[in-house]
């Protein structure tokens, strides 16, 4: 499987486990993510103890982002990123996302996720509209 593909199956998964989005001011919103056992995330990382890869982390900011402009985004960047905590199997995140338009197609998007108050990603990246 090519790299692009992988990242295409990862992308729609996560998108269908974003629920509750909503608007929480200017260019802000607000979702959650359930990471149930059965996310094709976890394979292979890492059995017996599965959490959630930091990469899928960053894909959930830009799926988020994509699913709020209602266009298809690529990462270009991701120019901040501070992993605090994991997310585990079984648990549902609560994800902020921060939009600023810096050109004609491309975006600022800030991700902050949490489990419970326990912050587990803070992450800043550029993408650009497809």
């Amino acid at each position: 499987m090519k790299m692009n593909e992988c990242v295409s199956i990862i992308g729609e998964e996560l998108r269908s486990r974003i629920a509750g989005l909503r608007q929480t001011g200017e260019g802000e919103y607000s979702c959650t993510m359930d990471f149930d056992p059965a996310f094709r995330g976890f394979e292979g990382h890492f059995e017996g103890n599965p959490i959630v890869p930091g990469v899928c982390l960053i894909e959930t900011a830009r799926v988020a982002a994509e699913t709020i402009l209602g266009k298809s985004l690529e990462t270009l960047i991701v120019t901040n990123c501070r992993f605090r905590r994991p997310v585990m199997a079984s648990e549902q995140a609560a994800v902020k996302i921060r939009l600023q338009k810096l050109e004609e197609t491309r975006w600022k998007v800030k991700a902050d996720i949490r489990v419970g108050n326990d912050i587990c990603a803070q992450l800043q990246l550029k993408a650009a509209e497809l």
